[in-house]
């Protein structure tokens, strides 16, 4: 892989984005390596930039040489990956500094808990280069800030920092320590027991009407599996739970 970085340890896998240029753009091989680096869904995953930036968005030399149906492609191959970072089983974790902009910011809204540093930059300025987010920010935003502020922060292409983010639910935290805090978040939710972790993300990401019935059925299943009998009798022994023992 030429463009990230990838350490495992345990159940944990981080991906750094590692481009030539400080602020990490984007193109279609770092997300294709990206999703290849989170391909063993059994894992938690983290993924954040060096340098300069988490990222500052797709290349936009590229821009200069597209034409609709290869912008239409670059975009759905965009989709692709984002999705897949979105409904794979374990949560993904964005450990964010620097820049997150355009499809940088994108790659952490497909994330499932965001940490950013103090002095992170937010924003989907596409509008600014006469396109609109296309690897699914509309959507997305719009899913966490509501319609009014979705459509303020994108119709204007404002950016914005780590607080304002924060104050949106955009993000779940900031700290100095972005990194470490990630891996701390990582070791917790490895050490939780793996089919309840994927049910409770699958159920937050669906629509409400079809997600009770889902919630009803998941929680039945939910005592067919080993992690379930071993919660209950650690509770009961008044121990520490030793889930996953088979993962």
């Amino acid at each position: 892989m030429n463009n990230v970085k990838v350490e495992q340890k345990g159940r944990v896998i981080t991906v750094m984005i590692n481009r030539e240029k400080s602020t990490n753009p984007l193109n279609i091989e770092t997300l294709e390596e990206i999703e290849e680096a989170l391909k063993d869904e059994r894992k938690i995953g983290i993924i954040y930039g060096n340098n300069r930036a988490f990222s500052a968005g797709a290349d936009i030399n590229l821009f200069t040489q597209m034409d609709p149906q290869k912008a239409y492609d670059f975009a759905r191959r965009g989709h692709d990956v984002m999705d897949f970072i979105q409904s794979r089983k374990m949560p993904v974790i964005a450990a964010i500094h620097g820049f997150a902009l355009g499809g940088g910011f994108e790659l952490a809204l497909s994330c499932d808990y965001r940490i950013a540093h103090p002095s992170t930059v937010f924003g989907l300025p596409e509008i600014t280069l006469g396109i609109l987010p296309g690897f699914g920010g509309t959507q997305r935003l719009l899913r966490t800030v509501g319609e009014t502020k979705a459509f303020e922060l994108v119709s204007r292409g404002l950016k914005f920092n780590a607080e304002k983010a924060l104050s949106m639910n955009i993000i779940n935290e900031i700290q100095e320590d972005y990194l470490g805090r990630a891996r701390e978040i990582a070791s917790e939710y490895e050490s939780l027991p793996y089919e309840a972790l994927a049910n409770i993300k699958e159920l937050i990401r669906k629509p409400v009407d079809s997600g009770f019935e889902m919630e009803k059925e998941y929680f039945g299943d939910l005592f067919r599996t080993e992690n379930q009998k071993e919660g209950a009798m650690a509770f009961l022994e008044k121990r520490k739970a030793n889930f996953n023992k088979n993962i």
